[in-house]
């Protein structure tokens, strides 16, 4: 396994509160209480958890042990036993589990970490070997704010600002951002969010993560999809049921 780039920043993941409110969304797209679901990118437990109790049973994949560690914390304190949900580290671009799934979700812009061409190609190689029959999948991306110009422009500076705030038990941790840089032509987008924990006024601890972000266009990610040889089955502009193309993600469904 590579080096685990979120094991220093992993202890302050669920500490964002700005975190999209997906959780309703995905319940309600399990097909059945027999379900087999397969999370790629299940990080924390965060989707994993809540959907345990509306289908057969879950399967999360994560590239992070740090993350993975939390996971399992949350699923023993709930009492959940691996029949009912189980996660393990592994590639979500390479990676055979010897199994099919109901349903295949990658949660929140787990997708867009996916820097190369041969990984995008390897993730859709790992959804269609792990689809049962008539089984779906679902991805999500946000939608640029503006067009690829207006984004080349804003992450060309590289400064920092601040993004959330929350108490944690006997102090404070704080996010902050910063444009580190961004691909000119394949609008790839390096951002690095930055963790501070204080007591108080006094920094106690900080822990920078190093992430990518490959930037899609609605018509662009439906193309992608179709182009790997996927039918499109339902299309979303958010979790609140937001046109596509008009509202702040981009999220489709698909099959075989």
């Amino acid at each position: 396994m590579p080096i685990d780039i979120r094991a220093e920043a992993a202890r302050y993941y669920d500490c964002n509160p700005d975190c999209v409110d997906d959780i309703a969304f995905y319940r309600e797209r399990i097909p059945g209480q027999a379900a087999n679901v397969l999370e790629l990118g299940c990080g924390t437990g965060r989707v994993l958890l809540p959907l345990t109790g509306v289908c057969g049973s879950i399967h999360g994949v994560d590239i992070s042990e740090a993350m993975l560690a939390l996971c399992r914390e949350k699923l023993a304190r709930a009492a959940i036993p691996p029949s009912k949900a189980r996660v393990e580290a592994g590639d979500i671009t390479r990676l055979d589990l010897g199994r099919t799934f109901d349903l295949i979700t990658a949660p929140y812009r787990v997708f867009q970490n996916l820097e190369t061409d041969a990984e995008v190609d390897g993730f859709f190689s790992v959804v269609r070997k792990h689809l049962a029959p008539g089984g779906t999948c679902i991805l999500n991306v946000f939608k640029p704010k503006s067009d690829r110009k207006g984004l080349r422009d804003r992450w060309s500076d590289g400064s920092e600002y601040f993004s959330w705030e929350q108490p944690i038990e006997g102090g404070r941790v704080a996010c902050y951002g910063r444009n580190a840089r961004i691909h000119p032509t394949r609008m790839i987008l390096y951002p690095e969010l930055i963790y501070r924990a204080y007591q108080g006024d006094a920094l106690v601890d900080e822990a920078t993560l190093k992430i990518v972000m490959r930037c899609y266009y609605p018509e662009e990610f439906e193309r992608l999809i179709l182009d790997h040889g996927f039918r499109i089955i339902q299309r979303w502009g958010g979790y609140a049921g937001e046109p596509y193309g008009e509202g702040p993600e981009l999220v489709i469904q698909f099959s075989e």
